[in-house]
């Protein structure tokens, strides 16, 4: 990357070189002086930037992979989207000053190790992995509700029966229900019982439950 007429930088993905283009004059030729000192400043810290941005994102791939290796993806993967924003809006910047070569060190270096392109994949991987996580919560609150339409309607048409008939024989309550656990169990053999099932312990279905 040509700086000026008299030095330009080399980005490379272990570092950077800087490199003057003529003699260096020594204590009367100020220049080269000038831009060491702007090499161990300003663009110095594009360059630790660009490396503090680095690894965060190393850190956050990281964390992204091992989302669904155990319980709790759901709270996992929320730590990690406040972490993702956390990092969008204190360290994800693409210029350092309204202009300038600090700018331009800083995307060489982003550049180098694909920043840019691997944040978008976190945020794209992290939004899937969220619509996933919401779909299984989904399919496990109506397999819930599912199994108490199982579990409640022949039990309350049982019960409602026999209070229409005015039947207050406790035998006859005990075989109402016992019919009603009947029917249930039933219920939960047919291919509607064992869907209800499967989404209440929100793996997927096999050939088998279909």
């Amino acid at each position: 990357m040509r700086i000026s007429a008299d030095w330009s930088a080399l980005v490379l993905r272990q570092g950077a070189a800087f490199i003057g283009h003529r003699r260096d004059h020594g204590p009367a030729d100020p220049f080269y002086g000038y831009a060491e000192l702007h090499t161990r400043s300003i663009y110095l810290d594009a360059l630790l930037f660009g490396m503090i941005q680095r690894a965060h994102i190393d850190h956050l791939t990281e964390d992204l992979a091992q989302v669904f290796t155990g319980p709790g993806e759901a709270n996992r993967l929320a730590g990690l989207e406040r972490r993702i924003a956390h990092f969008r809006s204190t360290y994800w910047r693409q210029h350092l000053t309204t202009h300038g070569t600090a700018n331009n060190l800083l995307m060489a270096y982003q550049h180098q190790y694909r920043l840019s392109d691997r944040f978008t994949e976190i945020l794209a991987e992290a939004a899937d992995h969220n619509r996933l996580i919401q779909t299984q919560e989904n399919q496990q609150i109506s397999g819930a509700l599912g199994i108490l339409t199982i579990l409640g309607l022949p039990l309350g048409t049982a019960l409602g029966a026999l209070q229409v008939l005015g039947d207050q024989n406790p035998w006859h309550l005990l075989t109402a229900t016992t019919g009603a656990l009947a029917v249930t169990a039933a219920l939960l053999t047919t291919r509607y019982g064992r869907l209800v099932l499967t989404s209440l312990r929100g793996r997927p279905l096999t050939d088998r439950d279909n």
